[in-house]
């Protein structure tokens, strides 16, 4: 292992560390344990080329869930902004492989499995990727929002971890 991949896994354990004290903190302290809570977080940047189906715009969401049972929770995102859902773009899920169907309104809804914990797939993750519409398009935009789907008491978007943009950049 090199000394700067080794350095790098160093700050991002400790950063990983500081958000989960920060946390804690936040959340009234560690006496607060004892009822438990959860954070969402959408975490993802990047830029898509309409004409390159090989190279998208990756994002994720994320949960930490401390002293909560790691049972299956759904979420939903949905996309706005200039570019159109699958007439411009469209999303794949890594974690499942295919491409996700989204609906008329630009949505769709997953959900993390019952017992995934936090290093162990409560992270979902997905591609945006241009379509190309032969059309010289102008730069567009999409803003990607994740939203609760019947959470439990406990669980709470994370800050302004709530909406992610991303531009389709045209021909």
């Amino acid at each position: 292992m090199s000394t700067v991949l080794f350095a790098g896994s160093i700050r991002k354990g400790a950063l990983c560390l500081l958000v989960l004290l920060g946390l804690l903190l936040a959340h009234g302290g560690f006496t607060s344990q004892a009822q438990g809570f959860g954070y969402v977080m959408l975490m993802g940047r990047g830029s898509v080329h309409e004409d390159s189906p090989w190279r998208g715009a990756r994002f994720k969401v994320s949960r930490i869930l401390i002293n909560m049972p790691h049972d299956s929770q759904s979420f939903q995102i949905c996309f706005t902004g200039s570019a159109t859902p699958g007439a411009d773009f469209y999303v794949k899920a890594r974690h499942g492989g295919g491409e996700v169907a989204l609906s008329g309104s630009g949505c769709f809804t997953d959900s993390w499995g019952s017992g995934d914990s936090w290093y162990e797939g409560a992270e979902r993750a997905y591609t945006i990727f241009g379509k190309s519409d032969n059309v010289t398009d102008p730069r567009e935009t999409i803003t990607a929002t994740v939203s609760a789907v019947n959470w439990p008491a406990g669980y709470s978007l994370l800050g302004s971890s709530a909406s992610i943009n991303f531009t389709i950049n045209g021909r």
